[in-house]
Parts: structure tokens; C-alpha cells; sequence
């Protein structure tokens, strides 16, 4: 059996293989910088352009989606139970104070 994959993407998956997100990906097809095709109110973005634009072929750009590590992980911190959520953030950030 093969794994047929579609000829076209939803601008946020584009936007995912672009690493950029859902608004500024809707924001390059508003400005014409990402090629699309309008289905009525639905717009896709057609892989062969997408890879072509990137100089890659086809399926590095559904290996990118595919791969399931578009973000790395958060790190784990445990806060005690008292901690506020300033404190939480503080820590995160690797500040005592936000501004």
C-alpha cells in the first residue's frame, strides 16, 4: 500500500514548515510572498510551489511536517506549592523581576 499525501497544505501547515505562525502565514498569502489557491473560502497552498520556493523536494517538506518535532519541549520545573505565578514566570525567563 502507498502513502499518498495531498497535492496541497492549509496555510498553517505551510506556516509550520515555514516555522513561522498561523497570522504571519495568512499575512504572506495576503501579501502574494506565499502562492495559494482560493476554494471558495477555503485557501490551500500547493506543496510543489511550497518546495520549489524553498529549493527542496516534496517530501522534505512532508518529512518536516511529519516528523512531530516543530517545537522542542518545554522544560519541566517543579515550583513550590506557595510560589506565585510572577515567581514562575521569573524563573522561566532566568529573571527575579519582569520589568
Amino acid at each position: 500500500m502507498s502513502n499518498v499525501q495531498p497535492l496541497t497544505l492549509t496555510v498553517e501547515q505551510a506556516g509550520q514548515v515555514l516555522g513561522v505562525g498561523r497570522s504571519t502565514a495568512y499575512e504572506l498569502v495576503r501579501s502574494g510572498d506565499l502562492k495559494c489557491i482560493r476554494l471558495r473560502r477555503r485557501i490551500v497552498i500547493p506543496v510543489a510551489h511550497l518546495a520549489e520556493s524553498l529549493g527542496v523536494d516534496r517530501d522534505a517538506v512532508w518529512a518536516t511536517l511529519t516528523d512531530g518535532t516543530d517545537r522542542p519541549p518545554a522544560p519541566v520545573t517543579e515550583f513550590p506549592a506557595g510560589s506565585s505565578p510572577r515567581d514562575r514566570v521569573a524563573a522561566q525567563v532566568g529573571s527575579s523581576t519582569l520589568f
